[in-house]
């Protein structure tokens, strides 16, 4: 690089409004001290939900200051645009702001959200390189109600309006990743998907870059010290899950379902987190008369204090939402685990045969409430864990997780980062 200041970049998250506990954002301003050493960074979002932390620049694509009624009510934190007119709106605002900040930037890098792409077709058209950042390819299930059944003029419009947009939507996104001057896609089985699927160019280059880990929250503690500052027994089976209540990519319903069938009075399940299907699921627990313990959102540290007095936790994805079942997602929570050395249940698949390193670092158990019904019927003996969690406590005190690239530090991930960064630079 010859330019004689440090690189401008916008790390933008055109679906996103920024909260701090949304995992975008957890998964992102670790970096900043990192990458803020070498680049100026900006980042955008639709529009913020709180204040956003002080010391960098935070840019909203739209106007904060002249937000309609509608749009101050809605506190929703994602956003995708329902059908092709709002679609179209909102890629007019997209290029509204490109054209205002097409020359603030030297590179900008656009986060997974829906319409992954559209942002960095408009920057590109401004030979501006752009870096798309890809978490997964998923499968949106198509909504629609019987016509005779619309209440509405408006609801019967905007269906019309939407019709052959969930087809459309991975043909657009197809088009619009292609401009990008390079891909970031979070796991090997993400990019190999991509890759087989045609969605890139022959040559398009590729950096596979995983989520990190903060190793100043995240790190084994006493499990019977854990358990007294949580007040939860000693003599307990515990479980701990972290991570969305929302019954997305996590769904945690047919573990809470198979704990209420198969009733171990040592056994306990911690929830620790909140969504949208919270409700959902303390209701599930209800009906069964499942053991579980809904905590709500925590701080960081109060998680890791959660998964370090577990016997186990669980990461029970939904794979069908995958294409083909392929789980391409890098999955930051069974790393959080591994980093606070206890071990982990999660769904067979290869990103998880990965981390699990074969299985030497837990169990795999598909994610229905038959499988984990047998797993609880036959739950692993205290001296199992023991020596399983003695070799995983081994294997990170002497960095061979490192090693492997199962668990890295957010230092680590930012240096991949840069790298990647100044590839496209060039």
């Amino acid at each position: 690089m010859t330019t004689s200041h440090k690189p401008r970049i916008c790390i933008a998250f055109p679906g996103l409004h920024y909260v701090h506990y949304s995992p975008y954002i957890l998964g992102t301003l670790p970096l900043l001290p990192y990458l803020s050493q070498d680049f100026e960074v900006s980042l955008a979002f639709r529009k913020n939900l709180e204040e956003p932390l002080a010391g960098y620049s935070f840019l909203t694509f739209l106007d904060s200051q002249n937000l309609s009624e509608r749009e101050q009510n809605n506190k929703n934190i994602y956003f995708s645009p329902p059908d092709y007119l709002r679609l179209f709106k909102y890629q007019r605002l997209l290029k509204k702001f490109t054209s205002e900040h097409a020359k603030d930037f030297d590179l900008v890098i656009e986060k997974e959200w829906p319409f992954l792409g559209v942002l960095a077709q408009a920057f590109s058209e401004y030979d501006i390189p752009t870096i798309v950042v890809a978490e997964a390819v998923f499968n949106f299930p198509e909504k629609t109600t019987p016509f005779w059944k619309l209440n509405n003029p408006t609801q019967l419009l905007n269906q019309t309006l939407a019709i052959g947009y969930h087809k459309a939507r991975p043909i657009l996104r197809k088009r619009w990743t292609k401009n990008a001057t390079r891909i970031v896609g979070e796991t090997e089985q993400l990019k190999n998907y991509l890759q087989s699927q045609g969605d890139l160019l022959p040559n398009q280059p590729v950096d596979v870059i995983p989520n990190g880990i903060d190793p100043q929250v995240f790190y084994p503690q006493d499990r019977t010290v854990c358990r007294e500052q949580l007040g939860i027994p000693q003599d307990a089976f515990v479980l701990t899950y972290v991570g969305s209540l929302n019954r997305f990519i996590q769904e945690p319903a047919y573990l809470i379902e198979a704990l209420g069938r198969e009733r171990n009075p040592r056994t306990v399940l911690y929830m620790v987190g909140d969504g949208v299907s919270r409700q959902e699921l303390e209701e599930i627990a209800k009906t069964w008369n499942s053991p579980v313990v809904f905590t709500g959102r925590v701080s960081q540290a109060e998680a890791a204090r959660y998964i370090n007095a577990a016997n186990l936790c669980v990461a029970p994805y939904n794979k069908g939402l995958f294409p083909d079942n392929q789980f391409t997602s890098a999955s930051l929570k069974v790393c959080e685990y591994l980093a606070c050395g206890r071990l982990a249940i999660t769904i067979p698949c290869d990103r998880m045969n990965h981390l699990l390193d074969g299985g030497q670092y837990g169990f795999f158990v598909e994610n229905s409430s038959e499988s984990y019904h047998r797993f609880i019927q036959d739950l692993p003996s205290f001296e199992e864990l023991s020596d399983r969690e003695s070799r995983l406590l081994s294997d990170l005190q002497n960095s061979l997780l490192k090693e492997k690239q199962i668990v890295l530090t957010w230092e680590d991930i930012a240096q991949l980062y840069k790298q990647s960064f100044e590839k496209a630079l060039a």
